[in-house]
């Protein structure tokens, strides 16, 4: 059964426990600090699977990402993230975020190298342990009561259980970039494949790309756990809901692979040649949809 449509002027709270969310962002905090604290020299300069960027580079990034997201909660926690610097903040990430994406990402993917070649692996493990620790400390502070402060990001409002979920995305996909090259059968975890779904189904506004000609509704039926979620796009604008909808393509995969399919670190293709994924319906629509994810 269909349930409540979320449109893109909405603010979006995902259909996922926040106690859950939070519980799954200390869960990864834990998890790459250990895989990271494995990591051998031979490893770090070896290839991840982001494409031209070698173990190290993942690490270096990742390092920044933490003091990032320790800084957005300290502001939810402390009652700022709904005033007018962050508001102001969320309004210029509207507006240049996505004009500046091709700087953006050249920025991003030079930060780490830079840090890498830079400083010594264990420098730089040894930040990143000493910042997985840092925002352990914020997520424990986080209650009840802070799951529903806003943060402004990309001209509206957040709660900071979607920033909560960001954590788990940025943590857990990052992760797996890292093990999958160290570890044949690396795998999304249970509390990432829980919450990861919610979490693209959520930024839906900002991440999905609406490719030139695409109309059409699809349907998400995942496993491992079983989530059910939807897409629709006309000329009225974006819509997403859950359960389900009459829908023009169905997508049955494992959450594990949905989620990295739409990281775009597994094409479609690949995840087709398996069964963890079948389309049912119109497939070009499915494919379309499922390559056109992206951060900004």
């Amino acid at each position: 059964m269909e349930t409540e449509t979320q449109t893109e002027e909405q603010p979006t709270q995902l259909p996922v426990a926040p106690s859950q969310v939070r519980a799954a962002a200390l869960a990864e905090v834990e998890r790459l600090a250990a895989v990271v604290a494995g990591i051998s020299d031979s490893d770090w300069t070896a290839a991840s699977a982001v494409s031209g960027w070698t173990i190290g580079d993942v690490v270096a990034h990742l390092n920044l990402a933490l003091a990032l997201y320790s800084r957005v909660i300290d502001a939810a926690l402390g009652g700022s993230g709904g005033g007018k610097l962050w508001k102001a903040f969320g309004d210029f990430t509207q507006k240049a975020v996505p004009a500046a994406a091709p700087a953006f990402n050249a920025v991003n993917n030079a930060v780490p190298r830079l840090l890498r070649n830079a400083l010594s692996p264990e420098v730089i493990k040894g930040q990143l342990a000493a910042s997985a620790r840092g925002l352990r400390q914020r997520l424990e502070k986080a209650g009840s009561a802070d799951y529903t402060r806003p943060i402004h990001y990309m001209g509206r409002p957040w709660p900071l259980s979607f920033f909560l979920a960001a954590v788990v995305n940025e943590l857990a996909v990052h992760g797996w970039d890292i093990a999958s090259k160290l570890t044949p059968d690396a795998h999304l975890s249970e509390d990432a494949r829980a919450v990861l779904p919610w979490f693209y189904w959520g930024a839906t506004p900002f991440m999905f790309h609406v490719p030139s000609g695409f109309r059409g509704t699809i349907q998400a039926e995942l496993a491992d756990p079983s989530l059910q979620m939807w897409w629709g796009h006309d000329a009225g604008g974006t819509r997403q809901g859950t359960g389900e909808v009459q829908a023009d393509a169905t997508i049955r995969a494992e959450s594990g692979t949905f989620v990295l399919i739409l990281a775009g670190r597994i094409t479609v293709d690949d995840a087709l040649s398996t069964t963890s994924v079948t389309i049912e319906g119109d497939e070009a629509l499915a494919r379309s949809f499922l390559g056109a994810w992206k951060i900004v």
